[in-house]
């Protein structure tokens, strides 16, 4: 997901300390995997691997927000890297749609944001950019992540302390999703429930530590197999349930 503009960029320096973007993606596709795993074998999972999934289910969106707004700071071609993940949302489309959600997959999301950061650098009125913002942000309801991963990646962009810009973006899923979901459990206390619970405010929130801790480097690439994996794993754990168990459904929570 994240992009640099050449090899001698200070991204792309060697780093003694802290985290580069290649173990931030590691987590971030197993986050994705436990969580997507969740949602097509809910009816098959005990609750308590239930919990267990999607607490590591709930790094995923924090970290791929995060990398997107690195991404789109040093890449030296947007409409390339626009390009590429319009290429692999309409490829991920076609099992995300079969076996996790009718609405639009998150790549689209990521696209949608990728456009409102280059708006925000290129519009020469703010306050028309924001009303766009709204707009385009209100549109993105249909889509995986919708609504709040355009806040998220704005205030990636728009906050100026790092690990200030940081805590704030995951505390909108933290709040808008976790604070629902706990008063849901404190009503309800089913392990279910916790483990809805658990994606907002413990994966969520791991994030926060996680990000401080990224010091700017690229580390190994593995720019092509991120967005291969993405439609790949959602298409080999709805196939292995249709052929395994017999069950073609779309992901029923």
């Amino acid at each position: 997901m994240i992009q640099h503009a050449s090899t001698t960029s200070p991204a792309n320096a060697p780093q003694n300390r802290g985290l580069t973007a290649f173990p931030l993606k590691v987590l971030a596709i197993v986050g994705m995997t436990c969580n997507h795993a969740c949602y097509i074998y809910w009816d098959y999972l005990p609750p308590e691997v239930l919990c267990v999934l999607f607490g590591f289910g709930g790094l995923t969106f924090p970290i791929m927000a995060f990398l997107l707004v690195e991404g789109y700071r040093h890449t030296s071609n947007v409409a390339r890297y626009a390009r590429r993940l319009l290429v692999f949302a309409l490829v991920a489309q076609v099992p995300f749609g079969m076996f996790l959600s009718p609405g639009l997959n998150v790549l689209f999301t990521l696209l949608v944001c990728l456009g409102l950061l280059y708006a925000y650098d290129h519009m020469a009125s703010r306050m028309r950019f924001w009303m766009v913002f709204v707009l385009v942000t209100a549109l993105t309801v249909t889509c995986d992540w919708g609504i709040l991963a355009p806040c998220m990646v704005m205030v990636l962009r728009v906050v100026a302390d790092q690990r200030r810009r940081i805590a704030y973006s995951a505390l909108l899923p933290i709040a808008a999703n976790g604070l629902p979901a706990l008063e849901q459990l404190l009503a309800v206390p089913l392990l279910q429930n916790l483990a809805f619970a658990l994606y907002p405010l413990a994966g969520c929130t791991a994030t926060i530590p996680l990000l401080w801790a990224y010091n700017g480097g690229r580390g190994r690439p593995m720019k092509w197999f991120f967005y291969a994996y993405y439609p790949a794993h959602i298409a080999v754990l709805g196939l292995a349930k249709g052929l395994l168990l017999g069950d073609w459904s779309i992901a029923s929570v």
